[in-house]
C-alpha cells in the first residue's frame, strides 16, 4: 500500500516540472556550413575548445559524484517535497467540486494537505525522493564520465565525416564541370 502516495505526488511533480516545449527544427537547403568555410577554421583552436569541454564534463562528473554535493541536493529535494506535502489543498478541491460537481470522488476536509490525500505512507516520500536523487546523481556522474571518455572518438568520427563530405562535395563539383 506504500506506493499509493505516488499517485498524488507524481502527477503534482509532473505538473510543476513540465519541460519547456521543444522548438521545431527546420532544415533549409543552403543554410549549412560551406566546405570553403570549414577549410578556413583553425583546427588547433577547435581542439583546445574540445579539451576544455572534456575537462568541463569531467569536472561536472566529479561534482555530481561528490557525496557532499549529493547530500546537499538530497536535502534540498527532501525539504522541497516535505513543504509540498504540507500544502493545503482542501479548499482547492472544494472549489473544483463547486465548479464541476461530481469531479471529486471522495470528501476531502477543507484543511486537508497533499499528505492527507496521499495517505499515511506519504511521510516516506521526502526521504525516498532524497535517496533516489543521490542514486540518480551517481548514475549521471558515471554517464558524464563515460561521455567524457568517448568524446575524443566522437571528435575523430566528426573529422572523418567532415573529410568524407568534403571529398563527396569535391567529386560532385568535379563531375558538374
Amino acid at each position: 500500500m506504500r506506493p499509493r502516495y505516488l499517485f498524488v505526488a507524481l502527477p503534482l511533480f509532473m505538473a510543476i516540472a513540465q519541460p519547456a516545449a521543444a522548438q521545431d527544427v527546420v532544415f533549409v537547403p543552403g543554410t549549412g556550413v560551406l566546405t570553403e568555410a570549414v577549410a578556413d577554421v583553425d583546427s588547433d583552436n577547435i581542439q583546445q575548445q574540445n579539451f576544455a569541454a572534456d575537462d568541463d564534463l569531467s569536472a561536472m562528473a566529479n561534482r555530481m559524484g561528490d557525496p557532499l554535493v549529493q547530500d546537499g541536493v538530497s536535502l534540498a529535494v527532501e525539504r522541497a517535497t516535505d513543504a509540498m506535502m504540507r500544502l493545503p489543498i482542501g479548499r482547492f478541491v472544494d472549489a473544483i467540486e463547486r465548479a464541476r460537481p461530481g469531479t471529486v470522488d471522495r470528501h476531502i476536509r477543507g484543511d486537508a494537505t497533499i499528505a492527507d490525500v496521499a495517505g499515511r505512507d506519504s511521510r516516506y516520500l521526502p526521504q525516498e525522493l532524497g535517496d533516489r536523487s543521490r542514486e540518480a546523481m551517481g548514475m549521471m556522474s558515471g554517464f558524464a564520465r563515460a561521455i567524457a571518455t568517448m568524446m575524443p572518438e566522437f571528435e575523430r568520427m566528426g573529422r572523418d565525416m567532415e573529410d568524407s563530405v568534403r571529398e563527396a562535395t569535391a567529386t560532385v563539383r568535379a563531375s558538374r564541370y
